[in-house]
């Protein structure tokens, strides 16, 4: 129930509606003259001054405009003047005005053309005022005062929200003679239909919000995004009421999946003043200012944007006038706007011509914005703070960060803290990166936004007031295609432990002060490749393997074309335990836009590359420490399942193995997500090769019968043999079968069995033999090494080879090797000495004292008729060459029996030997291979 002065008000409308009641032939909005058949007029041509009934009485004697109804048409304008009666005495008028519906309007327009009561004085209205009252709304009290419009202005306009609206004009005693008195008003009655301006149109409405019960303006907002949401001002577009505080809530309550809401409010209008529709709003320039902060007295309106539901909540802006309000995005999907106007004003303040650094009747549009919910584009605490976590995942290791999207309030901190792995490094550069003060708004801080970042360790890596390092030209314009070249170092930050903090501290805050950067971070493992300690960029990565593991691609920027660097060769050395091996699969490998010309499959089945500088991705085993067999190769990008299991897999024998990959000629985009690889290590138990099989002798035989039966062959069986000869001479090699194409696995043989035969310095597959299975003398292959035939010089020599048996189905696979050398040249004058008796008769043929003549080769006298055929032509045991190894009759006669002792022991010694030799050894394991002893036939150089 009203009461107080809104009561006295409505009593006295009451008594005049009695009074003035419209006639049977008079609508309400006009006034019956007296005289029968007068007619009737307009209520404002009431005591206007003017007659306009014919009976005169629309001009009683002592008439006023003051207490009465006016009711009117829409589109119709009216206008009415008060005049003070008596001067002696306190003055006290009330003026209604009543939108009654349809053809008379629901609300009405108030246009103040020309005001003077009382004098605005430090806030307060001394010697006049007046009050605005409306019909079903709070009394709020406030009262306007002094003068208005100025010149050269248009008036102050008032638009009542209600359908009754009154005005009560006051001028105490004190008054009546220290202030002019002037009030001249022009009022329409309105209809919806024609407020676009506050209710939008039929096709574009506005939502002003719910009004909360028992306040004057106090509203919510819920669910801005599916309508268009206008935060007006009381009474908006004119001026508003004196003493009011409202309170704008509002709420996003719905909000989609993975995504997380903000408010945001902004004026694209500037200010909307109480004018015409047909007086376009003055235009501002650049050197107008808003008055914000601590530039706001307590004594004058003010908008107070809270950053959450309640007025605890952090300050995000106080306005308290100016041309345009700088855009307020709250950091969630709640905000508090807080409108409080003083308790005094004068409508000179609505009227006076543009720019005013005052605030007037506003407009805010309301609008929500979505950012991912896991992003980093928001505050999710009380606090402005952001931790970055390295993990295991692409994803997390490296991003682009930007500015808060959201307000930040003034004197804030917002404080970035990069925490990577053990061996991680950060490396940080800028895209972007500026802070501006909001138009229209003069700041005189030192430093209104500093940047500083520090590494993990303490050290300041940058302290800013201005621009920090950029690295602008990452960012490329349309127009220009490709990246020109990489971050430096110079444009960037690089920390030297696993952490970093970067804090930007904002003094105003950042809706006077809008700070926008766009940072570009990654975690860097420095395990394989420290840019902060060397230049140079190698790569060469050891794992002890004894477990199964993974194996990528080095993720060091710096080593790829985005990080600077112009190829990559990158080594991974994998060693196993004692006792295990290690099975490769190779599942995929990509190298960017590169290929090469066509991989082959080789004698193993795996494939193989062309020999020349492209992308490479190399599997290798290392044989006693220096000797490396590659076993496949790839150069195109592919896939487990595209090239199958089988060429991707590598059974391997020796407990070293090293993957090779290489990319030459990067690109400045081009990193470890598009040039990159995946091999899966799994680590099987496998006892090791009890004999050594790098051997160096005069000669000897290996045979290898399939399926295996000793224990030797067990386990050593896909281990390649070494041999090697002594300084001087050179390795000649037997077996039998037939050669086949180096680079082919299908090729026409009867077994699927295959000895291959390597050279050394480097280690390159030279013959691919299909073996018969039997030691036919149609079917000898032989080999020399390569010095034997052709020049090399003496420190490049290398009088070696690397037999490898392929055992895959029942058969036997054989070779011999002998140290040979090649004869002396024979002199005419050379003749034979009674000490070359005992000498090969055939060696003496062709400079050889024991040789081969069909290899015109010589060898070593310990294989001359030892009881083993080691020339292709068994020579070296022909009896014509070995009688005269065998003692004389003559000699046992002299001899007698000591000799026959002697050799019986000698037989029994044998017999021991022989028994002990084909004996299973003892397992033996050698840490580190050693040159392997002289010896011409043993248990350690022959198998079978």
């Amino acid at each position: 129930m009203t009461t107080g002065p809104a009561a006295a008000v409505m009593s006295i409308l009451i008594c005049c509606c009695a009074v003035i009641g419209p006639t049977l032939s008079c609508r309400i909005s006009e006034f019956a003259c007296k005289t029968a058949g007068g007619g009737c007029v307009r209520l404002d041509e009431y005591c206007d001054g003017k007659y306009d009934c014919p009976d005169q009485s629309d001009e009683p004697p002592s008439c006023t405009a003051c207490n009465r109804t006016y009711y009117g048409e829409v589109g119709n304008s009216y206008r009415l003047t008060v005049k003070k009666q008596q001067k002696e005495r306190p003055f006290l008028c009330h003026l209604s005005f009543t939108a009654s519906g349809q053809e008379h309007g629901d609300f009405v327009q108030l246009t103040f053309e020309e005001f003077r009561m009382g004098t605005l004085y430090l806030g307060e209205c001394v010697g006049g005022e007046m009050q605005i009252l409306e019909l079903g709304r709070p009394y709020v009290g406030g009262s306007w005062c002094g003068f208005g419009p100025t010149e050269g202005s248009a008036p102050a306009v008032y638009y009542s929200e209600a359908g009754t609206v009154t005005l009560t004009l006051r001028v105490p005693y004190n008054g009546l003679y220290t202030t002019p008195f002037t009030f001249d008003l022009r009022f329409k009655f309105l209809d919806n239909r024609h407020a676009s301006v506050r209710l939008g149109t039929a096709a574009d409405p506005k939502d002003r919000g719910e009004l909360v019960p028992g306040t004057h303006c106090s509203r919510n907002f819920y669910e801005c995004y599916r309508k268009r949401c206008s935060l007006q001002s009381p009474n908006y577009p004119g001026i508003y009421p004196r003493n009011v505080t409202c309170r704008y809530t509002v709420r996003q309550q719905v909000v989609p999946k993975c995504k997380y809401a903000m408010v945001s409010l902004s004026q694209r209008r500037g200010a909307l003043l109480q004018q015409s529709r047909s007086r376009p709003a003055p235009k501002t320039n650049g050197t107008d200012i808003i008055r914000v902060n601590d530039m706001c007295s307590e004594n004058e309106d003010r908008l107070v944007f809270h950053d959450g539901s309640s007025e605890d909540a952090p300050v995000l802006l106080r306005f308290c006038g100016g041309p345009v309000l700088p855009r307020v995005v709250a950091s969630g999907p709640q905000m508090l706007i807080v409108f409080k106007s003083w308790e005094h004003n004068s409508p000179a303040t609505f009227s006076s011509p543009m720019p005013v650094s005052r605030l007037r009747s506003f407009e805010l549009n309301l609008q929500i914005a979505f950012v991912d919910s896991d992003s980093l584009d928001y505050v999710k605490g009380p606090v402005c703070e952001f931790i970055i976590n390295s993990s295991l995942s692409s994803k997390s290791r490296r991003g682009v960060l930007v500015n808060p999207q959201h307000s930040v309030p003034p004197n804030s901190t917002c404080t970035y803290k990069f925490q990577g792995q053990l061996d991680d490094r950060v490396w940080m550069y800028f895209e972007s990166y500026g802070h501006r003060s909001t138009s229209n708004f003069l700041t005189f801080k030192p430093c209104p936004t500093r940047l500083r970042i520090w590494d993990g360790a303490g050290t300041l890596l940058g302290d800013h007031c201005d621009t920090p390092r950029l690295c602008e030209h990452i960012t490329t314009p349309s127009n220009i295609t490709g990246q020109k070249r990489p971050c430096t170092l110079d444009e960037s930050y690089l920390s030297k432990t696993p952490s970093v903090i970067l804090q930007v501290h904002s003094v105003l805050g950042t809706v006077l002060e809008p700070f926008g950067f766009k940072l570009h971070y990654e975690f860097v493992d420095s395990s394989v490749y420290d840019h902060g300690e060397s230049d140079d960029r190698t790569c060469v990565i050891d794992y002890k393997v004894s477990k199964s593991i993974d194996i990528t691609e080095p993720r060091n920027v710096f080593l790829y074309g985005r990080g600077g660097a112009k190829s990559l060769d990158c080594l991974y050395r994998l060693q196993a335990e004692p006792g295990y091996r290690m099975q490769v699969v190779m599942r995929n490998a990509s190298f960017g836009w590169r290929e090469c010309g066509t991989m082959t499959k080789t004698a193993t089945g795996k494939y193989s590359c062309p020999d020349d500088d492209g992308p490479k991705l190399i599997v290798r085993e290392v044989y006693w420490r220096t000797v490396k067999i590659e076993r496949g190769c790839y150069c195109q990008n592919f896939t487990e399942s595209a090239l199958s299991t089988q060429h991707v897999t590598f059974d391997l024998s020796s407990d070293i193995v090293e993957i090779h990959f290489r990319i030459p000629g990067f690109d400045v985009t081009e990193d470890f997500t598009n040039t990159f690889f995946n091999a899966h290590v799994r680590v099987v138990r496998s006892p090791p090769c009890p004999r050594k099989q790098w051997v160096r002798g005069s000669g000897g035989e290996i045979e290898l019968v399939y399926p295996l039966e000793s224990r030797d062959d067990l386990h050593c069986h896909d281990k390649p043999w070494l041999l090697e000869a002594h300084p001087g001479h050179s390795m000649f090699v037997q077996t039998w079968g037939n050669f086949l194409p180096v680079n082919m696995s299908v090729a026409p043989c009867k077994t699927r069995n295959r000895i291959l035969l390597y050279a050394l310095q480097p280690v390159r597959l030279i013959k691919h033999v299909c073996p018969t299975g039997t030691r036919d003398n149609r079917r000898n292959i032989y080999m020399f090494s390569d010095e034997w035939s052709n020049f090399v010089p003496v420190d490049r020599q290398d009088p070696s080879f690397m037999v490898e048996f392929l055992a895959r189905e029942t058969g036997s696979m054989a070779f011999k090797w002998l140290e040979v050398s090649k004869p002396a040249v024979k002199h005419a004058s050379s003749s034979t000495s009674p000490s070359n008796n005992n000498q090969s008769v055939t060696g003496n043929r062709f400079g050889c004292t024991y040789g081969c003549p069909e290899l015109n080769a010589c060898i070593s006298a310990t294989l001359w008729c030892d009881g083993h055929r080691n020339c292709p032509s068994g020579v070296d045991e022909a009896d014509l060459n070995c009688q005269t190894k065998w003692p004389s009759f003559k000699v046992l006669r002299s001899y007698g029996l000591p000799v026959v002792g002697l050799g019986l022991a000698g037989v029994v010694f044998a017999l021991l030997a022989w028994i002990y030799c084909r004996r299973e050894p003892e397992y033996k394991h050698y840490d580190e291979p050693e040159p392997a002893t002289d010896n011409t036939r043993s248990c350690s150089t022959i198998a079978s």
